[in-house]
């Protein structure tokens, strides 16, 4: 079976902290996931980049339109097979509110789909 590598943007906001909790919440429901690291990718931290890159495909989980999880994810050169953006895909607005749920259980559903439809092909 494929594994796909999902990267959330992390950011400081809270489509950012939702990014993150989608994440995790999906690569505890499904196999052949992994968290690829946002931060050490463009820092070209050589165990993370081997690690990033080890995936056969990849899911950018964006909280906004700055697109942080696909510019890193690209600073590596890992190419984005599927790309997510928070705030357009989701309608919510990007605010300090960290601790922010809304509509997580809907971006958690997406991701378990996204991968669905990658691991079939």
């Amino acid at each position: 079976m494929k594994e796909i590598g999902i990267l959330p943007c992390s950011g400081a906001c809270n489509v950012g902290s939702l990014s993150n909790k989608a994440v995790v919440n999906t690569l505890e429901e499904k196999e052949n996931t992994d968290f690829v690291c946002a931060l050490g990718l463009p820092l070209g931290i050589e165990g993370i980049i081997k690690n990033g890159k080890s995936s056969d495909g990849y899911i950018a989980l964006n909280g906004c339109k700055v697109r942080c999880a696909t510019k890193a994810l690209m600073s590596a050169g890992i190419p984005v097979n599927e790309e997510i953006v928070i705030t357009e895909r989701y309608d919510i607005e990007k605010n300090k509110n960290f601790r922010s749920e809304e509509k997580l259980d809907e971006m958690i559903e997406d991701l378990k789909n996204n991968v669905d439809q990658f691991q079939k092909n």
